[in-house]
């Protein structure tokens, strides 16, 4: 595969995730992160520091799949780091890199939580693989 085309797929991943997020957010009435970023500062002091710092890491990624998606589209290889850190966050906090996955096992019906966990290192993985040795898995 061509870096080109594997950046294309990663690139189309990250905006079906955006999109969804965006659309999710439409059908309960909020602006995306900033309708976030309110309720979670009416609620900062009932919760504490460990949800702060969980709410900031979630803004953080979220920020961070929308540059990915531009720095894929646009072929940047610096984009191999930020991928790097986005993986820890993505694991931690639930959120593939592959984001069909979650939504078509939800369709199919599939919300055990052992299964969710699966996909979702599977899909790290899967993504870390390619990657790291894109320029070995060249096949066109």
């Amino acid at each position: 595969m061509k870096t080109k085309g594997l950046y294309w797929f990663w690139s189309g991943m990250d905006l079906f995730y955006v999109v969804r997020f965006c659309y999710l957010n439409f059908l309960q009435g909020k602006v995306p992160m900033y309708s976030d970023v309110q309720s979670f500062l009416l609620l900062s002091s009932e919760h504490g520091a460990v949800s702060a710092m969980f709410f900031w890491l979630s803004v953080f990624l979220n920020v961070s799949i929308v540059v990915s998606m531009f720095m894929f589209f646009l072929g940047a290889r610096q984009v191999d780091s930020l991928i790097y850190l986005q993986t820890p966050l993505r694991i931690l906090l639930a959120v593939p890199s592959f984001s069909l996955f979650l939504w078509l096992s939800r369709v199919g019906g599939m919300t055990s939580a052992a299964w969710l966990f699966g996909l979702l290192l599977f899909s790290e993985v899967i993504k870390l693989i390619s990657i790291l040795f894109k320029e070995k898995l060249r096949l066109v």
